[in-house]
């Protein structure tokens, strides 16, 4: 018998579908078009046809020789395999909690790196934005947040290796890089986020804070298929900032306050107007009018007087967008050798001036089944990125934060008599520096002069080897290598900003991250009538090598140049080496009975090199359990539902992520004494620090009803982390403020829900929802102290029996409405709350909300008529509190001269507006401290937004559109 197979969805040939005899022996696989050959007998009734993802289907056999056979693609959800620890698994029988993310998912979402993908599109975890910077670094949290001092990264595994992720920074000038970004999100198939114990503890220490499993794409049989794609777009700032007062709002607003004041001194209305025209002038530095007294007495704007300029900030450091993302790709192969190559070149500007993202990849991936019993195979990325990065932080340089808080009424370029901008000697108009906030900064003009760029090329790749022999047994060996090398160049120009006072300032930084991975496993597969045993071995150890070397100059002679060979004054070279090693041995054990009844269990023993001598190597286990109730006689005459699963878990897992010498009494070789080479004892030895650990305990229900209609799953969670690390305070007597030591202990508990619903689905048109939320509580459950405040943010409380995240402010009171000063609150001698106007009095309370939310996740809508298709995610966060500082900048009514300020200050307090809630505005003397850190700023970040939008037709595979 002949035939070809094909899929119902595109037509186009399956290779690889295992075509069976039905009740005999014997058999035959389709080759790379789709057919297959097959002998039978005469007492031959059926043929089966099977493959992946796919429906099986039965063909009885009549007197014809040639079958045509179409297989629709499966939607048993249970029926699915799925990439776990060391291996895959069938859905059905994982006992553990996984989320999928599919390739789809990160095609139809162009983005730097594939973590702001998963945002949304899985329960119980959470992705953050560091910074609208492209290429910039992503916050993932898989079930809360697992630990105080030491990181909350997920491990980052792909085709699996544990690779250096985001959690590493391994930038100087750019500090929101994300090395993850070398890695392009159109080579991924697949995105397995492990979540519980059972499906993370053989990784072990590693895996407190969940695993996030990449796989690449692989070659399949077949004819050499190309793909070639080409996406562009456009972005913008997708929120809109506070309202903030134009140059004649702020410059009369000064003036307001200037002419009552002198009112009120008994000068005639002309005479105080002439006196506050010249008062602000002089406290604001600058007259943006062709006037030297723009306004009159009573304020009305005087005849004539007009505006020479009014620079919107925002507008001048913020542009369009753009993104270009073009790849390309080939894949193919026999039966035996199966490849895929592929390039791409991504290119983003950002949404400010100064920052940029550009990345060139290339992906190849082969395997080779060499015969029944041998195969090898290697995956291989090369990416080089190159990333140009305004500044942050609160500097006049970082051009967001400038033009946020600088008042329109300072001009972007420097100005003649006649309010036009002065040429420079190219004819180009000259940059002005001059406001009272951050002199000698302007934003615009320092993109020009100064440099952030960072340069970062990596390489990974892993051979592996696989042995199959006697029954069932297979050994495989992987080795790998993850290559990093980053090139930074950071310059501040001598004319202007921040290498003005040493004539400009130069910097180099030159590192390299080189992490080696060895991987030996052994499993064993055995079914004996309904037993099933899956069993797995392993060995694996890595070692991480970390060099960096930094130099900087000053004096620079002449404007223009920026190699440190250009500077007249060598500055401080420095180098340093750093080294990390873990060694590991795990196992891991899978049961069930008549696919009905799963147990498995993993145990996982880690010695990593930073904790303490007796403290190097920690244990590691789960054990896990599922059943299939729908399997059971008494479920048979429930015909509404489809699948229906059960399952449990529970494990210790471990979080290694701390510095690599953080056990070790330090000194440090950084100093100078007396001109001499000298140290300095640093940091105190704790020969007891160890692992954080993370016992995990979770019940999950999967199911499908209606003809899987509706499917989906929920789970309950609980997160203990014990032994977190924690500086300890200590007598300032030993000459250290804090040791590091293992003792806080934090609970995560939550439930997650995630459904998938098919309202429609008819021939031509079909709707599909994916929904899903998560809840989580996070609690301090012990510390060295009841409370104490988190030393890295003075804002943030650690109190026992509250969350990690609770906001410690001082309590703000609003104002008094006889004076229009502001009020917080204090405890008196009785602990009575009372109102206080002096800030130094006012206490700091908690119980004022926590910066976690309460409920997080994502919805996305798909439908699809004929070959039109629309999709559209959303994603929401419910409950958190968030402090605005921009808004309490933007709220200082008078404290900072030439600081811009919100369009609220206008309603300020005054003796003629009482009854406003605004304090009032004070342009001198000012020192209410009304826009101080307070509960005032305080306010509820729920939020929902549409993230994704895509619209698409699909061509007919002839090429005709229909």
């Amino acid at each position: 018998m002949t035939g070809t197979v094909t899929s119902s969805e595109d037509g186009l040939p399956l290779p690889g579908v295992t075509v069976k005899i039905a009740g005999q022996t014997g058999g035959a696989i389709t080759n790379a078009t789709g057919v297959f050959t097959v002998s039978v007998n005469s007492s031959a009734k059926a043929l089966e046809f099977s493959a992946l993802g796919f429906v099986s289907q039965t063909r009885i056999l009549t007197a014809a020789s040639t079958y045509s056979v179409v297989l629709t693609a499966s939607t048993n959800e249970l029926n699915d395999v799925i990439v776990v620890a060391y291996g895959t698994v069938k859905k059905e029988s994982f006992t553990g909690a996984a989320s999928v993310v599919e390739s789809k998912n990160f095609a139809d979402r162009p983005n730097t790196s594939f973590q702001k993908s998963l945002q949304g599109a899985a329960a119980g975890v959470q992705v953050t934005s560091v910074s609208g910077q492209p290429g910039a670094a992503t916050q993932v949290r898989v079930r809360g947040v697992g630990s105080i001092s030491a990181g909350s990264t997920p491990l980052y595994v792909i085709d699996g290796i544990a690779v250096t992720s985001s959690g590493t920074d391994l930038t100087s000038v750019a500090q929101t890089a994300d090395v993850l970004s070398s890695l392009n999100p159109n080579d991924i198939e697949s995105v397995t986020i492990l979540k519980d114990a059972a499906a993370t503890a053989v990784y072990g220490s590693r895996a407190a804070n969940g695993v996030v499993l990449i796989t690449t794409k692989q070659g399949k049989a077949g004819a050499t298929k190309f793909n070639a794609s080409v996406t562009g777009g456009y972005s913008y700032q997708a929120v809109k900032k506070h309202e903030v007062l134009n140059a004649q709002e702020y410059y009369k607003l000064y003036f307001d306050s200037y002419y009552a004041q002198r009112i009120a001194a008994g000068l005639t209305p002309d005479a105080a107007a002439v006196a506050a025209n010249t008062l602000t002038r002089t406290r604001l530095s600058v007259n943006p009018f062709n006037t030297p007294n723009p306004f009159v007495a009573g304020g009305a704007l005087a005849p004539g007087a007009a505006l020479f300029y009014d620079t919107d900030w925002r507008d001048e450091v913020l542009r369009r967008g753009q993104t270009k993302d073009v790849n390309v790709s080939a894949s193919g192969g026999t039966e035996k050798l199966k490849y895929y190559v592929s390039g791409g070149y991504f290119d983003q500007k950002g949404i400010v001036i100064g920052s940029d993202f550009k990345r060139y990849s290339g992906k190849f991936n082969l395997s080779n089944q060499v015969n029944d019993f041998f195969s090898f195979g290697i995956n291989n990325t090369l990416a080089s990125s190159t990333q140009n990065t305004p500044p942050g932080a609160g500097g006049g340089a970082n051009p967001v934060r400038f033009a946020d808080i600088i008042s329109n009424i300072y001009s972007l370029y420097v100005r003649d008599a006649n309010g036009n901008p002065v040429p420079d000697a190219n004819g180009n108009p000259t940059y002005s520096y001059v406001n009272p906030v951050s002199p000698d900064f302007n934003p615009v003009g320092l993109n020009e002069l100064d440099t952030y760029l960072t340069k970062i090329t990596r390489i990974t790749t892993s051979p592996y080897a696989q042995v199959k022999f006697l029954n069932g047994f297979t050994a495989r060996s992987t080795v790998s290598l993850d290559y990093s090398a980053v090139r930074e160049n950071q310059f501040y120009n001598l004319l202007h900003g921040n290498g003005v006072g040493v004539k400009g300032r130069g910097y180099r930084y030159s590192k390299e991250d080189i992490t080696t991975t060895f991987i030996n496993t052994l499993t064993y597969n055995k079914s004996i009538d309904k037993h099933n045993f899956d069993i797995l071995l392993g060995q694996e150890a890595y070692r991480n090598k970390y060099d960096q070397i930094t130099a900087m100059a000053t004096g620079y002679g002449f404007a223009g140049q920026t190699e440190l060979v250009s500077a007249s004054t060598p500055g401080t070279a420095s180098s340093f080496y750093t080294e990390a090693r873990l060694e590991s041995y795990f196992s891991r054990a899978n049961y069930d009975y008549d696919n009905k009844y799963y147990l498995s269990g993993s145990y996982r023993r880690d010695g990593f090199s930073a904790f303490g001598p007796d403290k190097k190597f920690g244990n590691f286990w789960s054990v896990g359990g599922a059943w299939r109730i729908n399997k059971e006689n008494f479920m048979q005459n429930v015909k509404f539902v489809d699948d229906l699963k059960l399952r449990a878990s529970y494990g210790v897992t471990g979080n290694n992520d701390i510095s690599r010498y953080a056990a070790q009494g330090l000194y440090s070789l950084a100093n100078a004494y007396e001109g001499l080479a000298g140290m300095s004892y640093t940091q105190l030895a704790n020969d007891e620090l160890a692992w954080e650990r993370s016992k995990a305990l979770e019940f999950g229900l999967e199911f499908a009803v209606l003809d899987r209609r509706l499917s989906g799953e929920i789970s309950y969670f609980e997160k203990k982390s014990d032994g977190l690390l924690f500086a300890k305070p200590l007598s300032r007597t030993t000459g250290f403020s804090t040791i590091n030591t293992n003792l806080a202990e934090m609970n995560n508990t939550g439930i997650e829900l995630a459904l998938n619903a098919t309202p429609i689905r008819t021939d031509n048109f079909n709707w599909n929802i994916a929904f899903n939320i998560t809840k989580i509580k996070n609690k301090v459950i012990s510390s060295t102290q009841d409370e104490v405040v988190d030393p890295n943010d003075g804002t943030k409380l650690l109190k026992v029996g509250q969350d990690r995240y609770q906001w410690y402010l001082r309590e703000y009171a609003g104002i008094d409405q006889a004076d229009g000063r502001p009020m917080w609150y204090r405890d008196d001698a009785s602990g009575n709350k009372v109102t206080t106007k002096v800030y130094a009095e006012a206490k700091q309370y908690t119980g004022l909300g926590s910066a976690l939310p309460k409920y997080y996740g994502g919805f996305n809508n798909t439908l699809s008529y004929k070959e039109f298709d629309l999709s559209v995610f959303t994603y929401f966060s419910l409950g958190g509190k968030v402090y605005d500082a921009l808004y309490a900048a933007l709220m200082h009514n008078g404290i900072s001269p030439g600081q811009q300020m919100s369009k609220d200050v206008l309603n300020a307090w005054s003796p003629t507006n009482t009854t406003s809630t605004t304090p009032r505005f004070l342009p001198a003397s000012n020192t209410d401290l009304s826009n101080s850190s307070s509960s005032r700023f305080l306010y509820d970040g729920s939020y929902m937004r549409v993230k994704n939008i895509t619209l698409g037709y699909t061509l007919k595979k002839n090429g005709q559109v229909k």
